[in-house]
């Protein structure tokens, strides 16, 4: 099974749940500190960086946001299914189908406004982001067999992750308890599916759709 069940899922997720929710309570009881850093990422905008950055930030914002993250999802289930993991294909598209519409709804009731701009809570971009990474680092880096490739293939994701972090949080509708509630939220997603992943993935794999798939 390519998701085992680990003892770490569940310490993950329940540390992403304590952080998550004691990041809310921080951030409605006004905390100066998480403020200070609020208002200070909610200023910063592409004019504070070196015009030779705009680029390559916002090729990686667009690919970890609405069109781009669509491409990379399709891309992903394409290929998994094609190899005949069409388990973890349909896994990667249901996480991604219902972890989306729960951030959205999330969205709707957190959202908040700073200087005159709607900040986005939890941040798509970042939230979209950790989860491509994870899901490129459960299905797709273990297949690589030379380790010298596994590694460098997981810096390049580390480096990948990092520079959507920095391109998401210089966007105008961005803040610091944004962009931390946008990865503990997507931490909560992908552990709870992983969970429900160990416990069904035995039984779709008998299901006519999904027969001769790794899972």
């Amino acid at each position: 099974m390519l998701i085992r069940n680990h003892y770490a899922q569940r310490i993950i997720f329940s540390v992403s749940v304590i952080g998550f929710i004691t990041l809310l309570i921080a951030f409605f009881m006004h905390n100066p500190f998480l403020s200070m850093l609020d208002n200070l990422t909610a200023q910063l905008t592409f004019e504070f960086l070196p015009k030779k950055w705009h680029l390559p930030l916002n090729s990686f914002f667009f690919f970890s946001h609405s069109v781009g993250v669509l491409l990379v999802i399709f891309l992903l289930c394409f290929f998994l299914w094609g190899f005949k993991y069409k388990i973890p294909a349909f896994w990667i598209f249901a996480t991604s189908v219902i972890s989306g519409i729960l951030v959205h709804l999330l969205n709707l009731f957190l959202r908040t406004e700073n200087f005159g701009h709607t900040m986005q809570m939890p941040t798509y971009g970042i939230f979209w982001a950790t989860l491509i990474y994870s899901y490129m680092v459960i299905f797709v880096i273990p297949a690589i067999q030379k380790f010298r490739y596994r590694l460098l293939s997981q810096l390049l994701l580390l480096i990948s992750w990092f520079l959507v972090f920095i391109a998401n949080i210089f966007q105008d509708n961005t803040q610091f308890s944004g962009m931390l509630t946008g990865i503990l939220f997507a931490l909560i997603c992908l552990e709870t599916f992983e969970i429900l992943y160990v416990k069904q993935a035995p039984f779709y794999a008998k299901m006519n759709g999904f027969k001769n798939s790794w899972y």
